[in-house]
């Protein structure tokens, strides 16, 4: 078996249908010209990733739409998130309870016994408390968000839901999703992009997944790699192919997919 395969339709490539000097390779299966950085990121041909599908991954029929599901769920990422959100949201805590002390104090009178104020030498004016509390409020934002993050890491999901003239990509928990919308009969292509926000190391492996259609929709870099990579092979046949037959296929050779909380 070949040790290159085509990102489109995950046939083998041949040595000589890559042209390194150009930075492309041409599938002879579907003639299909590809960058090498794509080439690369395919290591595994597409109906060996469809037929295998990740713990946590699913697609089912549900009426007349498909419900491409994805567990963002990770252990490791639970906890890494939640120990930052902890810490992030202790300190910013002392600091809202010293603005909290400081409104109480003017606008109310004395504090209470037992109010978990840090103890101040010398009370803080109105004006002073009312400017705390405005310059928290990004501080607070941000330490909301850490926890969103965490609920996500924990028992969120992604959902690609594709009907025959609306679909949507859903992320979130429970009932509180974000919802980005496109129309099914305009996508052009699905493709793995590295996001415009890097880490300071130029880590690139964190690829989201660009639906380009009406409007262009990506998604998906933190969702591990194993599930992401099982959900782009799925969105390419499902989109890109939108054959009724194809799609019975695919929900077949997925049936029973996913199961369980998943480890990264």
């Amino acid at each position: 078996m070949s040790e290159n395969f085509c990102p489109g339709c995950g046939a083998g490539l041949p040595v000589e249908s890559i042209n390194i000097a150009e930075g492309v390779a041409l599938c002879p299966d579907c003639g299909r010209l590809s960058r090498l950085r794509d080439v690369v990121d395919r290591k595994r041909p597409i109906n060996e990733v469809l037929a295998d599908p990740p713990r946590g991954c699913s697609l089912t029929q549900q009426g007349h739409e498909i419900v491409a599901t994805v567990r963002r769920g990770s252990l490791g990422a639970f906890i890494v998130t939640l120990g930052i959100a902890l810490f992030w949201n202790g300190i910013t805590s002392v600091f809202v309870l010293i603005a909290i002390a400081g409104l109480y104090s003017n606008l109310i009178g004395p504090l209470p016994e037992g109010f978990p104020a840090p103890p101040m030498d010398d009370a803080m004016g109105l004006g002073m408390s009312i400017f705390l509390c405005i310059f928290l409020i990004p501080f607070v934002t941000i330490g909301l968000g850490m926890f969103a993050a965490t609920l996500l890491a924990l028992a969120g999901k992604t959902e690609v839901v594709i009907g025959e003239h609306e679909a949507h990509v859903a992320t979130g928990v429970l009932f509180v999703k974000w919802r980005k919308r496109f129309d099914p009969q305009q996508v052009r292509e699905v493709e793995l992009v590295v996001p415009k926000l890097r880490n300071s190391e130029g880590d690139v492996t964190a690829r989201n997944i660009a639906i380009r259609a009406d409007r262009d929709v990506q998604f998906g870099s933190s969702i591990p790699e194993e599930r992401r990579d099982w959900l782009y092979a799925v969105l390419r046949e499902l989109l890109l192919n939108p054959d009724p037959q194809r799609q019975r296929e695919l929900v077949l050779m997925t049936s029973g997919g996913w199961t369980r909380f998943g480890d990264e």
